[in-house]
């Protein structure tokens, strides 16, 4: 275990907070820390009963590609995870969930961050809206499984929710 001494918080934005702790590892010796603290996240595998995938695609700025992936959004402060994710699969698709199983709780970035991303599972679900956020540019469209898993195979979805959710639902089955 490591032992806390200090804070010194170097940004503090609408998105993240970096913090920079210093703490003292168990030999005894004085490290540095570099922590993003980040409210989280929620994500939504939307499959129906023919095997089709809801995915999204969007310029994700941070790796200048457009991305494959689950429909997701951060959580506001403090926000329950289930509220979040029927808020955002809403927002993002136009479509309204009629069911939402918990599948799994992820750490994506475990080295620097205290990101939490929780995945839920949808099956039946009902047509609305959609309503972007004023900087949102998605797509959302449905794919057939084994394309999704091609997908994966060749690294065109490289988004470590979607995989993880992916994954987590053909566990499911098995077991």
């Amino acid at each position: 275990m490591e032992k806390f001494l200090n804070r010194k918080v170097i940004y503090d934005g609408k998105v993240v907070r970096l913090e920079l702790d210093q703490v003292q590892c168990s030999n005894g010796l004085i490290s540095d820390r570099e922590i993003v603290r980040h409210h989280g996240g929620a994500g939504i595998l939307c499959i129906t009963p023919e095997d089709k995938v809801l995915l999204i695609r969007q310029f994700r700025y941070a790796y200048k590609e457009i991305l494959y992936e689950i429909p997701a959004g951060k959580l506001e402060m403090k926000e329950d995870p289930l509220e979040a994710a029927k808020r955002e699969f809403e927002e993002e698709t136009g479509n309204h969930a009629l069911d939402m199983t918990y599948l799994m709780t992820i750490y994506p970035t475990v080295g620097y961050s205290n990101e939490k991303i929780y995945l839920y599972l949808v099956t039946k679900f009902e047509q609305t809206a959609t309503h972007f956020d004023e900087d949102e540019d998605i797509e959302s469209a449905f794919y057939d499984i084994k394309e999704v898993l091609q997908m994966i195979q060749s690294g065109q979805i490289k988004d470590a929710k979607t995989i993880c959710a992916l994954q987590s639902y053909y566990l499911r089955k098995m077991i």
